[in-house]
C-alpha cells in the first residue's frame, strides 16, 4: 500500500483522485467503468504492462473534454482487496492510462475506486461496501467533491452493476457497451429499476460516441 496517499481517501480501500483541479459545479459528467470499457478487459489488471486502450476510448474522452464535460473514471478493484496487486500497482497502471490518452490529446479528469469485497483479505473484506458498484457511493463521493449534475449525467459500462449505481442516483443516461463483460452482459435482462434513466446498447465506443453527440446536437437545436 501506498503509505500516507491523500488519495486512498480513507486510508485503506477507497480511491478518489481529483486529477485536474478545474471548477465543475453544476456541469454534468461523464462517467466510465475503467476495465472493459477504457482500458481492455484482462482478469484484475495490475500490471502496466497490460495497459492497453480499448478502441475509441481516447476518442470519446478528446470529445468530452472538448465539449468541457468532465470525465470520471469509477471501477471496482477487489483485485486489491484480494491480495492480487495493492494500490501501488493501481497507481502505475493509471499513470500508464493517462500515457496513452495524452498521446491522442486526451485526458481524465477525476478517478475513484473501491478495492473492498466480501471474498477480500482484511482489511478489505467487506461486503456490500456503499462505494462498491452497483452500491452509489464512488458516484455520490464524486457529486459531494465536485458539485455535479447528476440528473444530466451519463455513465458507460461493461455491467449491467455500473448502470444500475447510476440508476440509483439519478443519472439521465446509461450506455451499456459491447466491450469487455459487455456482449454477454447485453444477452442479460437487467434487474434493477432504472428509474428515469434511459438504457441503450451500443456495439462499440464509437457507437456510443455518435450517439452522445446525436443527442448534443440535438439538445442544442
Amino acid at each position: 500500500m501506498i503509505q500516507n496517499d491523500k488519495r486512498i481517501c480513507d486510508g485503506v480501500g477507497l480511491w478518489l483522485e481529483n486529477c485536474t483541479g478545474r471548477d465543475w459545479d453544476g456541469l454534468p459528467g461523464l462517467f466510465l467503468d475503467r476495465d472493459g470499457v477504457i482500458l481492455e478487459e484482462t482478469g484484475y489488471l495490475g500490471r502496466v504492462e497490460d495497459v492497453r486502450l480499448v478502441a475509441g476510448a481516447a476518442t470519446l474522452i478528446r470529445w468530452a473534454n472538448r465539449q468541457r464535460i468532465p470525465v470520471i473514471v469509477v471501477t471496482n478493484q477487489s483485485g486489491i482487496g484480494r491480495g492480487y496487486y495493492d494500490w501501488q500497482d493501481f497507481a502505475a497502471v493509471q499513470s500508464e492510462l493517462d500515457h496513452q490518452l495524452q498521446r491522442d490529446g486526451a485526458q481524465v479528469d477525476f478517478v475513484v475506486a473501491c478495492a473492498y469485497h466480501g471474498d477480500g483479505k482484511p482489511p478489505f473484506a467487506i461486503d456490500n461496501h456503499p462505494w462498491r458498484k452497483p452500491n452509489p457511493g464512488m458516484i455520490m463521493a464524486v457529486r459531494d467533491q465536485c458539485r455535479l449534475d447528476l440528473s444530466r449525467s451519463v455513465l458507460v459500462g461493461d455491467k449491467w452493476t455500473d448502470l444500475e449505481a447510476a440508476a440509483r442516483v439519478g443519472m439521465a443516461r446509461g450506455l451499456l457497451v459491447k466491450t469487455g463483460h459487455g456482449a454477454q452482459q447485453a444477452n442479460i435482462p437487467f434487474s434493477f429499476e432504472p428509474g428515469s434513466m434511459q438504457i441503450d446498447i451500443a456495439e462499440s465506443l464509437e457507437e456510443a460516441l455518435a450517439i452522445f453527440k446525436q443527442e448534443t446536437s440535438s439538445a442544442s437545436g
